[in-house]
């Protein structure tokens, strides 16, 4: 029974040992590519193109991939937000595209049925304008699991804004599409806001207003914004009542 439990370690620790070396291995890869996607260059269609596909190939075929913490790719600000329960992953990018308006690029990778996807979230056409993701939760709510987004838009040298978008996984499907938000326009599957980049810049980054969800009180909360676009500091607050996200006093 020792030698058998010894020999089953010996395995695993291979195993173990043979994934890491293959994470380093692709995360060097891609770290090649990325630096190739450079904010000097005017233009940076072919270096994202090779980057979304390898980053896309890599995710889709090594499952381990999920967990690696791909420190040297984060360093080169690759945005990589994971789940708290690891089912879910959104690697996100700026192109280098646009002017003063910026263009993201993303991968999402999950898990399902001990399968593990990706599908690569890039621009379709001129002027359309993606997110970068910037963090991710969890809210589990009975039988299903509800991945909340916070995303990041820049219009302009002057305007931005933040959104949070609900995600989940079904029967082997990425949904983008969970209207479980009630507002007084109807059910969505989001919430976002515009404002003047001037109103924050004199905040300190780590204090500036930003979107965020509370998994203890189930609460998603967004900054004020005023008619002028000025980032209040006061928030407005949507608590998970069992079923919808309803907008509730502050």
């Amino acid at each position: 029974m020792k030698r058998l439990s010894l020999l089953l370690f010996s395995i695993s620790f291979c195993i173990i040992k043979l994934h890491a070396q293959t994470s380093a291995k692709i995360e060097a890869d891609l770290l090649k590519s990325f630096k190739k996607i450079d904010n000097t260059v005017q233009d940076n269609e072919a270096a994202n193109d090779e980057f979304g596909k390898k980053l896309f190939d890599y995710t889709n075929k090594f499952p381990a991939t999920i967990a690696y913490p791909f420190n040297r790719l984060k360093k080169e600000h690759l945005d990589i937000s994971t789940s708290d329960d690891s089912q879910f992953r959104i690697y996100s990018w700026d192109t280098w595209t646009g002017g003063t308006m910026h263009f993201f690029e993303s991968v999402f990778q999950y898990k399902d049925a001990g399968k593990t996807k990706a599908v690569l979230d890039t621009v379709k056409q001129e002027g359309d304008s993606r997110p970068n993701y910037t963090k991710l939760y969890t809210l589990k709510a009975g039988n299903n699991t509800y991945y909340l987004a916070v995303y990041l838009f820049i219009e302009s040298s002057r305007y931005y804004g933040e959104g949070i978008q609900c995600f989940s996984i079904v029967k082997g499907r990425l949904k983008d599409d969970e209207k479980i938000i009630k507002t007084k326009t109807g059910l969505h599957s989001q919430l976002s806001y515009e404002a003047d980049l001037g109103s924050i810049v004199n905040i300190a980054f780590n204090k500036r207003p930003t979107i965020h969800f509370d998994s203890t009180t189930q609460t998603i909360h967004i900054p004020l914004v005023e008619a002028v676009g000025k980032v209040t500091r006061q928030y407005i607050t949507y608590k998970f009542t069992g079923k919808y996200f309803e907008k509730v006093k502050s």
